[in-house]
């Protein structure tokens, strides 16, 4: 039976046993993550963390709804048996009825074809990391190769002496300046995000330094037992200029090939974004953005979900 049980009562250790077994675990939904990204987030579970389904809620105007928290890709089903297509069914009717609007990402395992809820594809890329650096390199494609090479003639240095405050700051004030969705708390929240990743021992940090010890370009990431996640990372115009986040992912592909299965990008159905990825050789996966909405009329246009 599928039981939803409130963040208090969930047992993280057998949650983070569930995730780490199941057939697709995923970073994003380990008790850690989502005690950081959604304190209050909640899960169905199917008898003894058989299977779980992660629930982040809120509410606006006293009426309760289910969302994507940020600096998460998706929610979903994760099962230590095979996610067949009426199991992520099953989890969707447990869901309480007093979540009157519902709108998250699944997992790319999760089959699911209901028509009670709409559906939107997104993207996402990966790569490969189950072979040798070299046949990592022999992938990268023009720009990849041309700024790789760029990078290397300039005296950069690669640093681990970097502060989980020195990547957002940077991300702030450069590719944040770009975005118009986040403010002083999620940043907070990403910060934190970044210093319990360390406390776990699952953060990688890395900084680009030009010869004068500035920092131009730095990286975070996350790793599980299977892949590594880039979580966050930016560089400035110097550091744009001169290739240095090329450089910064390239170390991670040198010193990480085949160690864990795959390279996780973090994103994106952004073309320019997905493009860069691509670039490394990274190949495409589709998930779903599911949506549902029972709101009567006049709470949609007061609470702007429509």
């Amino acid at each position: 039976m599928i039981h939803y049980i409130e963040q208090k009562n969930i047992d993280k250790k057998k949650w983070d046993a569930c995730i780490q077994t199941s057939t697709s675990p995923s970073i994003f939904v380990y008790s850690w993550y989502l005690d950081v990204v959604c304190p209050n987030w909640s899960a169905l579970i199917l008898n003894d963390y058989e299977a779980v389904f992660p629930l982040a809620s809120n509410s606006k105007l006293s009426i309760q709804y289910l969302y994507q928290p940020l600096f998460t890709r998706y929610l979903g089903v994760y099962s230590k048996t095979s996610i067949t297509e009426n199991l992520v069914s099953d989890f969707f009717d447990a869901i309480p009825k007093h979540f009157k609007y519902i709108e998250f990402c699944i997992h790319e395992n999760n089959l699911f074809n209901r028509v009670d809820f709409n559906k939107k594809e997104r993207l996402f890329q990966t790569l490969s990391l189950m072979q040798s650096y070299d046949q990592l390199l022999d992938n990268f494609k023009g720009d990849a190769k041309r700024n790789l090479k760029k990078a290397e003639k300039h005296q950069l240095v690669i640093t681990e002496n970097v502060q989980p405050k020195d990547v957002v700051d940077l991300f702030k004030n450069n590719k944040g300046k770009e975005l118009t969705g986040l403010n002083k708390e999620d940043y907070s929240t990403l910060e934190n995000l970044m210093i319990v990743a360390l406390k776990n021992n699952s953060g990688i940090i890395l900084g680009i330094q030009n010869n004068q010890n500035k920092l131009i370009a730095a990286g975070f990431f996350i790793k599980s037992k299977t892949e590594i996640l880039f979580l966050k990372g930016s560089a400035d115009a110097e550091g744009k200029s001169v290739g240095a986040m090329y450089l910064l992912l390239n170390f991670i592909f040198k010193n990480y090939s085949q160690k864990f299965e795959k390279f996780d990008f973090g994103g994106s159905s952004v073309e320019t974004v997905a493009s860069f990825n691509r670039n490394f050789g990274a190949k495409d996966s589709v998930y779903l953005q599911v949506k549902r909405n029972r709101l009567p009329l006049l709470i949609r246009l007061m609470s702007g979900k429509k």
